[in-house]
């Protein structure tokens, strides 16, 4: 449980405070600069805590039952609860988020079909064809992600 200093701040300096973490936030403009601030900022019970609450929302938007999601990431349904009363009821942060995952989701998909559709269409050089379109198929099935 995470814990915070039992002395108030004063209210200036508390939404100075907040100020620099999101323009810490803000600033982190790669993958991999998020994920370094994250390293830094969070424990990795905070870190696991915070991705499970944005794959909460990512499975309750795309449609899945609230007692899957406790199942598939095992967490509480008070937990899923929570996101969802959030998410209806919230600023709007978790519909933000989903819906520029779901739409990069989407382009991967696309992608991944024209490149599909290419590979059918030009063989492979000096390759056995067989070998190589099963090698692909294997490497789709590895990929699948639960979500």
């Amino acid at each position: 449980m995470t814990q915070v200093s039992k002395r108030i701040l004063k209210k200036d300096i508390e939404d100075r405070v907040y100020d620099v973490l999101l323009e810490s936030v803000a600033s982190a403009t790669s993958k991999g600069s998020v994920a370094s601030l994250l390293e830094d900022l969070l424990s990795p019970t905070e870190k696991l805590m915070l991705a499970k609450r944005l794959s909460i929302a990512l499975l309750l938007t795309k449609g899945y039952n609230q007692r899957v999601v406790t199942s598939i990431l095992k967490v509480g349904l008070e937990t899923v609860s929570r996101v969802s009363r959030s998410m209806q009821k919230g600023s709007g942060g978790y519909a933000q988020v989903t819906r520029a995952i779901i739409q990069n989701e989407k382009l991967h998909s696309f992608l991944q079909k024209i490149d599909d559709t290419l590979a059918d269409l030009l063989p492979p050089r000096h390759r056995d064809w067989s070998s190589w379109r099963r090698e692909r198929w294997e490497a789709k099935v590895k990929a699948k992600k639960p979500f």
